[in-house]
Formats: structure tokens, C-alpha cells, sequence
């Protein structure tokens, strides 16, 4: 696993040589372009800032488009799944990440497997101020103005890329970014001094939380982050139903959850918003029996949110200043 590693690091190497040399053109919107990435498979918090950056932009003035890669998503080519007015298509079209962010941010989201794509058809059929690209720091046929990227513990700690471990290219890419976003952690990475850098910490909404037994449905990446936050504040948890990462229910899952309901009296299912999206589909059966889904959403903090509001401004007018 180890030798294919390395071959991997190699083609990462050349890879990234041919763009830092510019003898891969990289395709530029005539939009403003942010790109919200990381350097680790698995979760790092990507989703909750597209839609934090999103909403706030909006709040601002901005008209604001997101292009993601739909992953896990049943269909091929390019997507719209919202047109700025409404969801245009199911979630299983689009996977449950990019519907779910289209769904609670309401702006023109598209999805295609190479990014650069969507963002061309973005160009095409919207007049947009900012892009988001969700998970876009290793996607460098697209040209951005603003790199994000977010560093967690499992960043820090992880010493191999794939497949021998969760790497998706060398630390010291790190480079590239002009911002660092670190989630839950204090310290800092030393020789990224020269980047700015913001801290964020992430929660969950405690206002449907229940007194009441309840069990959990979730299909994320990592469930026992979803289940501390839960009984760390008070949740009575009487079982879990946990899936792969991204899992499309069926209806026999659903069966099993709801047969499991039914013998046990249980009238409270906790998820993660992501999960919600998908079990929505069959909140007709969990009605009739009087079940109730409570989508448990995740909250981010800023450590100091009008510094990294201000910066996120900034940085814009600065582009819009020398057009």
C-alpha cells in the first residue's frame, strides 16, 4: 500500500507541477471564485462553511453560485438542481450534500464531475457575483481568487496519502492556500505562520432535543461525532442505525427502522440534516405512525466571526476594485 502511496505523491507531483507552471491553463470565471477545500478524505467540515459562506454572502448583497461534484450521486453529466428560484431535480440525482446545501441555500447550485464544467455552464446561464467551490483545493483546472482550506486533528496526525492512508496530497501544499480554516483545534501549523488563519468550532442545535427515548439514523462519515454531540447534551439514545457515508435508504432499511420503532415505542428519530433530505422521502410511513424526524442541525463558531466576515469582504472588494 505503501509503494502505491508513493506513486501516487508522484503523480500529485507532476500534476501540480504542470499548473504551478502554468502549462496547464486553468479555466478563469467572470466570477468571483472561492474554493472551501481540504487535503484529507473524510470530513472536514466543508459543507457547513459552503452554506455558512453562502448565506452570509447573500446577506450582503451578493448573488451567489455553488459548484460541487455531486458526490455518490445518482446521475452523470451536468446538473442543475437549483435554478436560483426552486430544486430542480430529486435527491437522489444530485446526492445528498449538494441537495441538501441547494435546499437550504437557495441559489443556483450545479453539479458536474469535473467542476470546471459546471462553473463554465455557471458562467453561461447566471449572472453570479461569487462562486463557492465546494471541495475544490485539489481541483486546479479551475482558476480561484480566495483558497480555503480546513484543517482538522486528522489532518495534523496522518502521515501517508492514498491508499495508505487518508492524504489526498503533501502537507506542504498547504502552501497554496491563502487561508487556513482550523476546526475544534487551539494550536496552529508552524509553518503556515504566513497564512492567515481563523479558528471554528462546530455544535449541534439543541432545540430539538428530546427529553423522550428516541434512536438515530445517520449515514455519515464519522456517526460518533453526531452521537457525542447528542448525549453530551441529554439525548436518551435507545439505538443507532448507522450507514456507509452518503447511503441512500431503502425501504427495507426504512422497514427495519420502523419495525424497530413500533416494538419499542419509540416516537423520536434523531439525523443529520444531510440524512434528512433522504428520509424525507418516506416521511408519509413515519407519520402514520406518529414518529417524528428531528434534523439535528450543525452550528459553526467563528472564534472571532467579524475578523473572518471582514477578511472574506475584503478580499472581494479588493478584486472588484482593480476590475
Amino acid at each position: 500500500m505503501k509503494l502505491l502511496s508513493y506513486i501516487y505523491i508522484l503523480i500529485t507531483r507532476i500534476r501540480n507541477f504542470f499548473y504551478n507552471n502554468e502549462l496547464i491553463k486553468s479555466y478563469k470565471s467572470k466570477s468571483y471564485v472561492i474554493s472551501v477545500g481540504n487535503i484529507i478524505a473524510g470530513g472536514t467540515g466543508k459543507t457547513p462553511i459552503i452554506i455558512y459562506l453562502a448565506k452570509m454572502l447573500k446577506n450582503e448583497g451578493y448573488k451567489v453560485g455553488i459548484i460541487t461534484g455531486g458526490y455518490k450521486r445518482k446521475s452523470k453529466s451536468l446538473l442543475v438542481v437549483h435554478d436560483s428560484d426552486k430544486l430542480s431535480t430529486t435527491v437522489d440525482k444530485a446526492g445528498d450534500e449538494a441537495y441538501m446545501i441547494a435546499k437550504e441555500v437557495g441559489s443556483p447550485l450545479l453539479i458536474h464531475d469535473k467542476k470546471y464544467m459546471a462553473l463554465k455552464e455557471m458562467d453561461n446561464i447566471f449572472e453570479i457575483d461569487v462562486v463557492l467551490v465546494d471541495d475544490g483545493f485539489q481541483h486546479r483546472k479551475i482558476y480561484r481568487d480566495l483558497d480555503l482550506v480546513l484543517i482538522n486533528q486528522k489532518s495534523i496526525d496522518e502521515e501517508y496519502l492514498i491508499p495508505a492512508g487518508y492524504l489526498r496530497e503533501e502537507k506542504k501544499n498547504l502552501k497554496r492556500a491563502d487561508a487556513i480554516l482550523y476546526r475544534d483545534l487551539n494550536k496552529v501549523i508552524e509553518y503556515l505562520d504566513d497564512k492567515e488563519s481563523f479558528k471554528f468550532t462546530s455544535n449541534i442545535n439543541t432545540d430539538k432535543i428530546t427529553e423522550n427515548g428516541a434512536i438515530v439514523v445517520t449515514a455519515i462519515a464519522n456517526p460518533s461525532n453526531f452521537i457525542n454531540f447528542l448525549t453530551g447534551n441529554n439525548a436518551r439514545i435507545e439505538k443507532i442505525f448507522s450507514f456507509k457515508d452518503h447511503h441512500f435508504f431503502s425501504e427495507n432499511d426504512i422497514d427495519d427502522i420502523l419495525k424497530y420503532c413500533k416494538s419499542n415505542n419509540i416516537k423520536n428519530v434523531y439525523t443529520t440534516e444531510k440524512d434528512n433530505v433522504k428520509l424525507n422521502i418516506y416521511k408519509s410511513l413515519f407519520d402514520k405512525l406518529d414518529i417524528n424526524i428531528l434534523s439535528i442541525e450543525l452550528e459553526i463558531e467563528f472564534g472571532n466571526e467579524n475578523n473572518f466576515k471582514k477578511y472574506i469582504l475584503n478580499k472581494i472588494n479588493e478584486k472588484n476594485n482593480t476590475n
